[in-house]
């Protein structure tokens, strides 16, 4: 499987669209879509915040491997067991908690 299919297989399993990725990176949906279309390949800026929207390893869209996601809101949105309802009330609560403690050392 390509790059580009890898995206666009973690994007739609999380039920989100070219756009709310676009928005989410601060890109065009056209270059979401030429990404998945193979027109082209994410610039390294993006990589690793396209994984963390798409909730996976930089690894994993690389070479598809799959990687451990140690971080809380990536492991959400890459669970694919939650609802998008409910993956967005966790996300909320996460970074509402994320707020109140300061972090562990």
């Amino acid at each position: 499987m390509s790059l580009g299919q890898r995206i666009k297989n973690s994007r739609e399993a999380l039920r989100i669209t070219q756009q709310e990725l676009a928005e989410a990176l601060g890109v065009t949906p056209q270059h979401i879509s030429g990404i998945e279309q193979e027109k082209g390949d994410p610039s390294l800026s993006i990589l690793p915040r396209l994984a963390e929207e798409l909730g996976v390893t930089t690894d994993y869209l690389l070479s598809g491997k799959d990687g451990v996601i140690t971080d809380t809101i990536p492991a959400i949105k890459a669970d694919k067991r939650l609802t998008l309802k409910a993956k967005k009330l966790l996300i909320g609560l996460a970074e509402e908690l994320r707020t109140l403690s300061p972090p562990s050392p």
